[in-house]
């Protein structure tokens, strides 16, 4: 037998959770052809992997890389992704996805899609079906598993910032445009029930929403309504149930109600006085799968995540932000409710980190927390925020600390991350200008170094919740293993090497450790070589 490539004498950590075994591997057309001891064999590239580890390549549960992947210079853009051992990503959390478009939806997508890239996304798609087709036509630089948003079917119904429900007959709208991107190939749905339009859905949309993605036996992602104790989003005592375990609950009601396969996003608790709340979420977590829910749930191994700075803001006045945040009294009111909330979940301004202003009073504000950028500008922290939102048309990225823990305490963060049912996340927006998160840089080397050294779990474990755990996850029957007939992602690493080098005050470094990684069998990654201009991966489709 001859082979493309032979990946010889490495440790093969297959993605199952099995122990590592010696073996070759051998990649033909793309393809694992047969794992062993291949010593008989040929093939036209030999890489020596003795000392090496092998595994598959890294799948990102949550991204938002979707925007980014139809821009020209994509292959640049995702060399950290690369970098860091990822080979396939799973896109359109959060509701957010670029498909479908109507023409009550485009110029609203089109503007809010600066969030997630430099400049507007231009796309000559309306559908799912057109949108994938676009960039099956161009390429990929990584395989694309994507997701329909909630919150694009919606705002292409009704509007991105109409609040009332949705009446019976634009619900039979949105139920065509889910359906049609499913059969599209969309791997499932998602949910952004923290931004608009999806904070406006309640839980009868929700759970329609979610029967359709049941009955075409894919799963829903869901960022919940809330992630503090205290939410202006979610109604009841939260003395008596703090509002991030509700909005738990509310999704936990609507798969139960859907009969769907549920995933919850990124399970982080924020705010100091939020922390604690973390054994009673995984509790009623383990209740609803032991009453026989398909739950798991993913997250980051940080302690801040990336997020638009109108986050903060209640539902009841996004339709109308701007002119509240431009009124004095406004402010002045929106001010005292918010500091009163922050000071009863232990998060304040200070612990906002400024990604990409996104308009141009704030140039070289990029990277520093929002009271040290007020202080730059001569304005008051609030104000400083409140014009921030309004000049950059909602668009401006920010960090968010206090996520599950701090630098002196990962208690929470450890104990999310340890759970069995938590695969690996980035939810990062990665974009060629402003201060990056190191999340789109050190993800999956920070597991499998610092938390797999931290005794969380051991490196096979951990390595089969970033491959295996998620590709099960979502369908996808040949990724996430090392084993013949699967698609030849792999990457090869050195562990006595492997640590994350990114941190938030110098987030753009890569890793070390990470030596080759191929994609649909090709050499994307060669010792510290990137082809940013191969297209290697591939558009999957369900």
């Amino acid at each position: 037998m001859t082979a493309d490539l032979l990946l010889h004498g490495g440790e093969v950590v297959d993605g199952s959770g099995a122990p590592a075994i010696r073996a070759d591997v051998a990649v033909r057309a793309g393809r694992i052809v047969a794992v062993g001891d291949l010593g008989t064999m040929t093939a036209a590239e030999t890489l020596d992997c003795r000392g090496r580890t092998i595994t598959p390549g890294f799948i990102d549960v949550h991204s938002h890389a979707d925007f980014v992947l139809p821009e020209a210079d994509a292959g640049a853009l995702v060399e950290p992704f690369v970098r860091q051992g990822m080979t396939t990503l799973v896109a359109g959390n959060c509701g957010f996805s670029p498909a479908p478009l109507t023409p009550r939806s485009a110029r609203g997508a089109r503007d809010a899609s600066r969030l997630m890239r430099d400049t507007p996304l231009e796309g000559s798609w309306s559908s799912m079906g057109e949108y994938l087709d676009t960039l099956a036509a161009t390429g990929v630089p990584l395989n694309l598993v994507q997701l329909v948003g909630h919150g694009a079917v919606r705002a292409a119904v009704t509007g991105g910032l109409a609040p009332a429900p949705p009446t019976p007959e634009q619900l039979q709208a949105m139920e065509r445009l889910t359906r049609a991107s499913l059969d599209a190939g969309a791997f499932g749905a998602s949910v952004g029930l923290g931004y608009a339009p999806g904070i406006f859905a309640q839980e009868p949309e929700l759970t329609a929403f979610a029967r359709w993605a049941a009955e075409a036996g894919t799963p829903v992602t869901a960022h919940l309504r809330a992630y503090s104790r205290i939410s202006p989003a979610v109604p009841g005592d939260p003395d008596q149930v703090p509002h991030n375990v509700e909005a738990i609950a509310e999704m936990l009601r609507v798969a139960t109600a859907a009969r769907a396969r549920l995933q919850l996003s990124h399970l982080i608790f924020v705010g100091r006085h939020t922390w604690p709340t973390v054994e009673q979420a995984l509790a009623l977590i383990e209740q609803a799968r032991a009453d026989g829910l398909d739950v798991a749930f993913d997250a980051f191994p940080y302690t801040a995540g990336n997020t638009t700075a109108a986050v903060l803001f209640p539902p009841d006045i996004l339709p109308h932000l701007e002119t509240v945040l431009e009124s004095p009294d406004g402010l002045a009111g929106l001010r005292a409710m918010a500091e009163h909330v922050f000071a009863q979940i232990g998060f304040g301004l200070e612990d906002i980190q400024i990604m990409h202003a996104n308009a141009p009073r704030f140039v070289g504000c990029d990277g520093c927390f929002v009271p040290a950028a007020a202080a730059r500008l001569g304005l008051d922290p609030w104000e400083l925020y409140a014009r921030l939102v309004v000049e950059s048309r909602r668009t401006a990225r920010v960090l968010i600390h206090t996520y599950s823990g701090a630098e002196n305490d990962e208690r929470a963060l450890r104990r999310v991350l340890a759970h069995p049912l938590c695969t690996i996340e980035t939810d990062t927006i990665l974009t060629a200008h402003g201060h990056q998160n190191p999340a789109s840089y050190g993800t999956f080397p920070r597991v499998l170094s610092t938390y797999v050294a931290a005794g969380l779990f051991t490196f096979e474990e951990a390595v089969h919740r970033m491959t295996l755990a998620p590709a099960a996850r979502f369908g996808l029957r040949d990724r996430g293993i090392v084993q013949p007939g699967a698609a030849a992602d792999l990457v090869v690493l050195d562990r006595r090497a492997l640590r994350d080098t990114a941190t938030f005050v110098a987030p753009a470094r890569y890793p070390t450790g990470i030596e080759h990684v191929f994609i649909n069998g090709q050499h994307v990654l060669a010792a510290d070589r990137y082809d940013a201009v191969r297209r290697a991966g591939a558009v999957l489709r369900r």
